[in-house]
């Protein structure tokens, strides 16, 4: 599902539902060829496929220079420099999340880059990158998009301007380039299928 290009003295570093980081060693992971099956990724680090789900998964080198978009299924937005999480420990609370959320989404993000929250019942928000906040890995954020009721995040998608990007949504194409640019904490829009 995942392939991360990492060196042996690396650190693989995977994000949950549940607003934690977990790492484990790059050395720790049992060496295998193409077709071998591997080994569940709790026996390498305190990551409980029980309790959690994978929202991101990345080598820890990639934070030096990137910015992290955290989003949360009751649509808060964050920015956190990817610095925050250069730690020794082999879990941390990479996100405060408020009762009854979750961490939906995890992307590297860029400053020219705008952002599309989609939410289960088909509404678009459009609105750029730079009205999110840079924010600690200890702030819960702030509200990207006003849900309507019993109505949550689906997906979080990024593109740059002048790239046209294309989503599925019920089978409908949807251009995000198209969609009219708002202000984040908007409603966004309802797309008919």
């Amino acid at each position: 599902k995942h392939i991360i290009s990492c060196l042996n003295t690396g650190k693989i570093c995977i994000f949950t539902n549940t607003g934690k980081m977990h790492q484990a060693k790059v050395l720790d992971l049992p060496y295998g060829n193409f077709r071998s099956k591997g080994i569940p990724i709790d026996n390498v680090c305190n990551f409980n496929s029980a309790e959690e789900e994978i929202v991101y998964i990345c080598d820890e080198n990639q934070f030096r220079i990137a910015k992290l978009l955290f989003t949360t299924k009751n649509g808060m937005v964050k920015k956190v420099d990817g610095s925050e999480f250069l730690v020794g420990k082999r879990t941390i609370a990479a996100t405060k999340l408020a009762d009854g959320d979750f961490l939906l989404s995890v992307q590297v993000i860029n400053d020219k880059q705008s952002i599309v929250l989609q939410t289960e019942g088909g509404y678009f928000l459009r609105f750029h990158g730079s009205e999110v906040s840079e924010m600690k890995k200890t702030a819960v954020g702030v509200k990207g998009i006003k849900l309507q009721k019993n109505d949550l995040i689906e997906a979080v998608h990024l593109f740059e301007e002048g790239k046209e990007t294309k989503v599925l949504y019920k089978e409908k194409e949807i251009s995000l380039n198209r969609l009219k640019a708002a202000s984040r904490g908007g409603s966004g829009n309802k797309q008919r299928v």
